[in-house]
Formats: C-alpha cells, structure tokens, sequence
C-alpha cells in the first residue's frame, strides 16, 4: 500500500491545500512558521521523515489550527511506520477539515497497515467521495477487499 508516486501525489495535494489554507487565514501565519512548513515538506519528499517531524512539530505549534500541518506529520509517522500516530495526526486533520482526502487517505492505509480494513475501507471511500481522483484509494480498497475474500474463505 507504500507507493512513492502516491507520496508525491499526496504531497502534491498537500501544498495545494496548504497554499488555499494560506490564501484563507494569511493573518495566523508568520514567515517562521511557513519557512518551518516548507522544511517539513521538502524533508517528508526527500525521505527524510524524522525531520519532517520535528519541523510539522514546530509549526503545528505555532499554527495548531492547520489540518494540513498534521497531514504532513501523519504521513511521516505512517512512512515510519508508526501508524498509530499517523491515525491520531489524521484524527487532528480531519477534525479542522472534514473536507480533506490526505488525511482519510492516509488514516485508511494506516488503518489497513494496522490489519483493520472496514475502518480502511470506509476511510478510503470517504477520500474518493471528496476527490474521485485517488486512484490510491480506490486501488486499496479493492486490495482490501480481496484480502476480506481471502481471509472469510480459509
């Protein structure tokens, strides 16, 4: 369910809605806290995900409001795999932002990673109802399914 392509999709994702998020609420954030986003950003692309964490940390404390902020922080966790904390960070996430399909994309895969697939696949159905576009999501979905078919058939 780890897919470098998706990462960069998912990352894609997240800088256009951290753009739209910047665009909306400009006066909550400084230029610390956007230069500490975009570290967090370019250490997750790069692979480099424990300071990804450490710089998502800073910000988040600064900005605590962002969904995207603990989007960014999730899919570190989930790279780590501590998926945990990446379905913690993903709770945050969607708490601020219903609307957003990072963090149901990525709390289903880790809620999958975590062998809990109705949970994964509701996750995954609410990403693709948001965008239609995950083509992750939808790959999952099916992949989880088979292994529901396969697991009720032993």
């Amino acid at each position: 369910m780890k897919n470098n392509k998706n990462l960069v999709l998912t990352m894609f994702l997240c800088f256009f809605i951290f753009i739209l998020n910047v665009h909306i609420s400009a006066q909550n954030i400084n230029h610390v806290t956007l230069e500490n986003f975009s570290k967090s950003l370019e250490c997750l692309m790069a692979g480099d995900f424990h300071n990804a964490i450490l710089y998502s940390n800073m910000v988040i404390r600064s900005d605590p409001n962002s969904a995207i902020n603990y989007v960014i922080r999730a899919r570190a966790y989930y790279e780590l795999n501590d998926y945990n904390r990446a379905i913690i960070d993903c709770d945050h996430a969607i708490r601020l932002d219903r609307n957003n399909s990072a963090a149901f994309t990525i709390r289903g895969n880790a809620y999958g990673q975590n062998g809990d697939l109705t949970r994964a696949i509701s996750d995954w159905q609410a990403a693709l109802r948001l965008n239609p576009n995950i083509e992750e999501a939808r790959q999952n979905i099916e992949l989880a399914r088979l292994r529901q078919e396969m697991a009720n058939a032993e």
